[in-house]
Parts: structure tokens; sequence; C-alpha cells
């Protein structure tokens, strides 16, 4: 006979965090309002919401994780895309055998889960934390990152002169303000999981961009008299002709991110207040997703790759379980 599954309040009553008729009411209260009992409980200040989240791990057969005792670093991070920590709000802590353990807030969460299991494409061993200390975390351990790029603009702000002179911005000297920011810039870029980099002179700023998600989101506004030097550095590191301005270029930057070789893809364009410079980011680890991390079923799975193997058409899905092969007119490849 299958175990029953105790209700929320009967689990906090046996931990002895609420009183039998407290959770009879808190009940009702959530059916008649349609509330999740866990909402309730924490709004009526009938329980913590570390007692709540405890409750919930039982109640769902999962580890709890007291984020304050658990030591979590920066490090950490790198086990998942900044974009997906930030999004979903989940914290990588560990990673064995090929499998991921991550705290996350809501065990219910399952939209969250799919879609983490998709993007990486491996198997996740979750733990259950309280929702708001996973966001402490989360604001603190990407607040020095945040931070890199203001603290160096800041400090540039206030020493003004020889450090930003064009001539110092093919320098190799670590400190060096615009070497430093330069570096800021595509290092964040890259952890926020960016495709293009826009540095765009404007008016009386230099505008700077990153397309995420196919959106561009403005990062900073560097400060007009930083345009020559930042676009100095960039198209020195790229191999490009700094005396050049008047005609398009193209180059390539290589650039160790976090033990990780990118590469960035380099296009200067002349414009109204400037030469404008778009970078695009090459990551490596895009170039080895396979077809099965596209979320094939097993049977559809070989018949695309039977079908892509064939020397000419193509294929187009009729319905939501089969996969048609249209021949047309195309060459493929051989």
């Amino acid at each position: 006979m299958a175990k029953r599954r105790k209700e929320l309040p009967e689990i906090l009553v046996e931990l002895g965090v609420l009183k039998a008729n407290d959770a009879a009411k808190a009940q009702a209260a959530a059916t008649k309002s349609h509330e999740r009992i866990e909402d309730l409980l924490v709004r009526a200040k009938l329980a913590s919401e570390e007692d709540v989240t405890k409750a919930l791990a039982i109640q769902n057969d999962m580890e709890y994780i007291d984020l304050d005792k658990h030591g979590l670093a920066a490090s950490d991070l790198n086990l998942l895309p900044p974009d997906l920590i930030r999004r979903h709000q989940v914290l990588p802590i560990s990673k064995e055998n090929g499998k991921l353990r991550i705290v996350i807030g809501d065990p219910n969460d399952l939209e969250t889960l799919e879609a983490l299991r998709f993007r990486l494409n491996m198997p996740l061993e979750t733990c259950l934390g309280v929702k708001s200390k996973i966001k402490q975390h989360i604001d603190r351990l990407f607040a020095d990152e945040r931070k890199s790029i203001d603290d160096i603009m800041r400090k540039m702000t206030v020493d003004r002169g020889a450090s930003i002179d064009i001539k110092n911005a093919g320098g190799d000297g670590e400190e060096a303000p615009i070497i430093r920011l330069v570096h800021a810039i595509l290092s964040e870029a890259v952890k926020s999981r960016a495709s293009d980099v826009h540095i765009e002179p404007m008016n009386n700023r230099v505008r700077v961009r990153y397309r995420i998600d196919g959106v561009c989101v403005q990062r900073d506004n560097i400060e007009r008299r930083m345009k020559g030097p930042v676009t100095a550095r960039l198209k020195i590191m790229a191999g490009m002709d700094i005396a050049e301005k008047r005609l398009p270029q193209d180059g390539r930057i290589k650039m160790d991110v976090d033990g990780t070789t990118i590469d960035f893809r380099v296009s200067s364009l002349p414009a109204y207040h400037g030469e404008s410079l778009v970078l695009r980011i090459l990551r490596p680890d895009n170039v080895r997703v396979g077809i099965q991390a596209l979320g094939f079923e097993e049977d559809d799975y070989n018949k695309f790759r039977k079908i892509i193997a064939r020397p000419n058409g193509i294929f187009s899905g009729h319905g939501p379980d089969r996969l048609r092969e249209n021949h047309v007119a195309v060459r493929g490849p051989g």
C-alpha cells in the first residue's frame, strides 16, 4: 500500500511549530482563498519561512540546506551559467559523476526544473533552501562582479590624467585602468551569457550594451574622454590598425575567462561620433551542443539522424509525433 503524503500543516504540527487548531484554521483559510498553504502560513506569521521550507523538504523527501551554515563560494557559480542562476533563482553547490546538485526554493516549480534539465542536458539532484536566502546569496556572490566595472570607472573619473592616455592602451600592465576596464567589460559579458557586446560612441558618452537572449541591455555609459583609449585597447587586442579610423575593420580576440578560452569576433565601423565596435562572443561550449540536447524523443532522434544522412532533400514535421521527409530540389552535402 502506498504511503500517504502528509499535508504541510500536519508536518508543522509534528515539528512543534503549529498547534493542531491553528493548522486546521490555516488549511481551511487556504482552501477558501485558493492561496498556497505555505504562503499563507508565512504571511499570517504562523510559521517562519525557514520552518515552512524544512516542512516542505520533509513532505517532498528532499534534503534541506541551511544556506547560513553551508559554505558557498563564488567559484560554485561556475557550475551553472549566470543567466540561469539569476533567472531561476537556483544555487549550484556541487557536481559529481555527471550529476549537478542544486538548491531550489520551490519544490513544486516543475517548469523551472524541466527548463534546467533541457538547457543543461544532465541529471539534477535538487535540495531545498529558503527562497529569500537563495536570493540573498545570489545577490552577494554576484556583487563583486557587478561592482568591478563601476569601481574602475569611478576611480578613472577621479584620477583624470595620463592613466587613460591613448598611448598607454596597449600596455601590458595588469593595473592599467583602461586594460582592467576592457577586461572587466568582456568578462562580465561572457558571465552574463551575452552573445554580443556593443561599444557605441554617442554625443556625450560611450554606450556599452550586451545582447542577452536576443535583447540589447544597456550596461554602462563610459565618459566621452575614454572613447579613444577603450577603442584603441580593443583594436590592439584584436590585431587591428589603430591608426585607421575611416574604414571598417575586422579582428579576433582570444581571452581566458574563468579558465575557459573565449573567442571574440570584433568589427569596427566608422560612425558619426567615432568608431563603433561590435564583439561577437564565440563560446566553445556552444559548438559542442549535440542533436540530442535539442530534446528529441529516442524514435524521432533516430529518424532525424537517418534523414540528415541522406545526400539530398530536407524534412519537415507534420503532426506532433512524426517526422516526415519532404523531398525538394535541394542539393545536400556530398
